[in-house]
């Protein structure tokens, strides 16, 4: 059985969730398996390896970016940038954007700073996310270099204005 059918085997689908129409995929049982999260940990970081001196950090997504993002962070010494969803939760000075998601809106904010950006989350679908980070980076004063997806539906055909890679397909 290749990898990906290993991955797939443990992710689940959650029909109508969070609302009616969405196929919620959840890779929580991945990231409790700790060898099949090491596993994904090593397939992200081979994948991003080649490209890892053109950032400085990892901009990570909430909730479910701040997992793996992290791990990754720590594992290529780079920094975390924390791009929260939650309004508020960051001091100082902020940049925030509204953005769509596949299922609603959102916003994203970030405190202001310089440097450039791989944009890690844990699932692409529309990419109404990753372009709202991409956004607010830029508003805050950081460059976005490429992002980095443990899983992609390729079914939303996103279109993204950065490179981008997924590990686990749809």
């Amino acid at each position: 059985m290749n990898q990906m059918a290993n991955y797939k085997k443990k992710i689940k689908v959650y029909k109508d969730f969070p609302i009616k129409g969405v196929e919620y995929l959840d890779i929580n049982p991945i990231y409790r398996d700790s060898k099949l999260r090491s596993k994904l940990v090593k397939d992200c970081i081979t994948t991003i390896e080649p490209i890892s001196d053109c950032f400085d950090y990892i901009g990570v997504i909430e909730s479910r970016g701040f997992l793996l993002g992290s791990i990754l962070a720590d594992k290529l010494d780079k920094g975390i940038i924390l791009l929260r969803s939650k309004p508020g939760r960051l001091p100082g000075k902020t940049k925030v954007v509204k953005h769509t998601l596949e299922y609603g809106e959102s916003q994203m904010e970030v405190q202001v700073g310089k440097g450039n950006i791989l944009i890690f989350d844990d699932v692409l679908a529309t990419g109404g996310t990753c372009k709202g980070a991409i956004e607010v980076l830029q508003k805050a004063g950081y460059t976005p270099m490429s992002a980095l997806f443990p899983v992609e539906i390729t079914s939303f055909k996103a279109k993204l204005p950065i490179v981008y890679k997924s590990i686990i397909k749809y």
